[in-house]
């Protein structure tokens, strides 16, 4: 039994080794089966990221994404609105257009959360209307011609007088006090007196508006082919800003007229004198270096475009008049865009049928107290933006069945601070809403004309501060009628692209001259006689839009390129600070203000940049000093290595200057001067 069973026990030994090689034999098969599955599958996968990889590099655009989280439009201070299905889909378009774009731009534009953590320390509620009185109702009114009291009171006398302005540069005419009754005064201040102890004393003031149509021709186009256009500018607007303070109106304009935004727009000079020229008249005043090195020469020079009138030049508003519009000019600063900073001429004669400019001059120049507190916003619930809104209401309904042109500027709401335009959520929201009719059957274009400059040191380091200070914002849409064929997927494809003003002003130009002709179906590519912009409207041309192309000096340049921190080279920040401050003492004595402005000496070098350049012959930094009296400034400086030569771009003076410069101007008004008496 016991040797039978160590012969069965070496059977079964037998056995199983025999089962041990087949299996094994087996394996080593299924081994090398698998191995070769294994790179076949891996080499195919590998060829597949290949093509991937070289066809998005071809294609697609590098985009620098710094926070893509985009939550529900809000800002700090006002109610979140949720986005909306079509918000969704358009950003999913926009993503494919992103990721499978034609173009080879060479232009890495940052996408940005416009409520980032980093921006919320700078983020100040602005409290200016917070206490006003939100229940106030005016005491008088100008409707259909006829100014009346509203609101009468046993010992109150009310009185209105009017405001005219013959000519653009003439001298205002007022009239005596008048009682209330018919009259055709466009610009009225009411006051109210009332007797107290010692006599009558001003209760009331306010300041009232209406259209007189004027006499006009019947304009040789019809409306049905020409529709409205409307610009409005808010002042100093980044897009960013737009997003955090807007949020309300600008989802209305989205979801209810579809409208496009262009997050990539760039501006072209400092000041919103100096990006009036190119939107107005398509010329550069400010000279510069393109990226790349290219000098950037100005079409005129202070003394063409400051020192005399402007009214025989080319400009936009002269095309619309001439083609048969009605237009209306609502500045509400009485220091007009192109007369200011520097004192200019700007326009001797009208240059619109209609005009802004007395109201402001009444609110500025008025010596009653009560009439220009009725515009602060601080006891009454009521700014000039909205007696500017109110103005703009009164134009389109005078004029019902002619051609519109308007260009609003809104100075005052976003210039000063941040979070400045929250306020004016509602008020925009209101108006859009109350004249959805008209802005349904028109083209809208809300933009600004730069990006916010009244910030902190601390706000420009943060890298959302930095694009937001060149980053102005813009956004447009179109009649209902030219929506479904095809307009709105060429502009979205242009959204994703860097853009400047010229090509906001060849987009109004292409509406008003060429795109009537074909109902605004002509979507292909359009190069404008004597303009440097391409319309938002068409297929732009496939050559790179970037910063060594496109007429923007790189100081404005949103194109996001490497930079290296050189702060800690004391020697380079001597040099190169004490030579920009020499540069600025130099153009100080240039204008003639050596004796009313400071000279300046170094405090401290905040920043100092060497950016990436492609001539190996130069270098470029960026600088930013603060000076001893105290004031900022900042420029980009290029050296050339083999002479040491340094070239200084536009000087911007960073710091809220207030009245620090204007003893300068009865001589040549410089934002530079930091006056010795003030």
């Amino acid at each position: 039994m016991g040797y039978q069973k160590t012969e069965e026990t070496g059977q079964l030994f037998q056995s199983s080794q025999e089962n041990f090689f087949k299996f094994s034999n087996f394996r080593r098969r299924f081994h090398i089966r698998s191995l070769f599955y294994f790179i076949s599958i891996f080499s195919l996968g590998f060829f597949v990221c290949l093509y991937i990889t070289f066809g998005w590099q071809k294609g697609g655009r590098d985009s620098i994404t710094v926070s893509q989280s985009l939550p529900s439009y809000s800002n700090y201070f006002n109610t979140t609105v949720t986005p909306t299905k079509t918000e969704t889909s358009e950003k999913s378009e926009k993503s494919e257009i992103q990721n499978d774009s034609k173009y080879q731009d060479d232009c890495s534009l940052p996408v940005f959360d416009p409520w980032d953590e980093t921006i919320k320390p700078f983020m100040v509620e602005d409290t200016k209307m917070k206490f006003c009185n939100k229940n106030f109702k005016p005491f008088t009114e100008l409707v259909n011609g006829t100014f009346r009291v509203v609101q009468e009171k046993e010992g109150r006398t009310c009185k209105g007088r009017c405001h005219t302005l013959p000519d653009l540069t003439a001298p205002f005419k007022v009239t005596n006090w008048f009682s209330p009754g018919p009259t055709d005064c466009e610009f009225l201040e009411a006051v109210c007196w009332e007797k107290g102890q010692f006599g009558e004393k001003e209760v009331y003031g306010w300041i009232h508006t209406q259209i007189v149509p004027n006499k006009v021709p019947k304009p040789p186009i019809e409306k049905s082919e020409h529709p409205d256009v409307f610009v409005f500018v808010m002042d100093s607007l980044a897009s960013g800003m737009a997003k955090r303070s807007l949020p309300n109106t600008l989802e209305f304009m989205k979801t209810k007229l579809q409208a496009v935004d262009f997050p990539y727009l760039s501006q072209v000079g400092t000041r919103s004198q100096v990006n009036a020229v190119p939107l107005w008249f398509g010329k550069q005043v400010e000279a510069g270096t393109m990226k790349g090195g290219k000098r950037m020469e100005a079409d005129w020079t202070e003394e063409e475009y400051c020192n005399h009138y402007l009214d025989d030049k080319p400009n936009m508003f002269r095309d619309f008049l001439d083609a048969g519009y009605t237009t209306n000019y609502l500045d509400n600063w009485i220091d007009q865009t192109l007369t200011h900073n520097p004192i200019c001429k700007g326009f001797q004669h009208f240059h619109t049928n209609h005009t802004f400019f007395p109201l402001t001059h009444i609110l500025e120049r008025t010596v009653l107290w009560v009439t220009k507190q009725s515009l602060k916003g601080t006891q009454i619930c009521r700014e000039v933006h909205q007696a500017t809104l109110e103005y703009f209401d009164q134009f389109v309904r005078a004029y019902p069945d002619r051609p519109k042109f308007t260009w609003s500027w809104f100075v005052h709401l976003a210039h000063e601070k941040l979070a400045g335009p929250d306020r004016a959520d509602p008020h925009f929201l209101e108006f859009f809403q109350n004249n959805f009719e008209i802005f349904d059957d028109a083209f809208v274009i809300f933009t600004a004309d730069h990006g916010f400059r009244a910030g902190s040191f601390e706000f420009y380091k943060t890298k959302i501060g930095a694009f937001e200070k060149h980053n102005p914002f813009l956004q447009i849409s179109v009649p209902k009628k030219y929506r479904d064929n095809g307009i709105l997927e060429v502009m979205r494809e242009n959204a994703n692209r860097l853009q400047s003003h010229y090509d906001t002003r060849a987009t109004i130009l292409d509406i008003l001259k060429y795109q009537p002709s074909s109902q605004f179906t002509d979507h292909a590519t359009l190069k404008i006689p004597d303009e440097k912009g391409n319309s938002l409207l068409r297929q732009q041309p496939l050559t790179p839009r970037n910063c060594e192309h496109l007429p923007i000096p790189q100081q404005y340049c949103i194109c996001q390129s490497k930079s290296t921190d050189l702060t800690a080279d004391a020697k380079l920040c001597e040099r190169l600070g004490r030579s920009f401050l020499a540069h600025i003492n130099s153009e100080i004595d240039n204008f003639k203000l050596g004796s009313l402005c400071h000279k300046f000496d170094i405090q401290i070098v905040l920043e100092l940049d060497l950016h990436a350049s492609s001539h190996a012959s130069k270098t470029t930094y960026h600088i930013s000093v603060k000076t001893q009296h105290p004031a900022q400034f900042e420029t980009l400086i290029t050296e050339d290595k083999e002479t040491k030569k340094l070239t200084f771009d536009q000087i911007e003076r960073l710091d809220r200057y207030g009245s620090t410069a204007d003893c300068s101007k009865p001589v040549h008004f410089t934002n530079l001067c930091f006056c010795k008496t003030r």
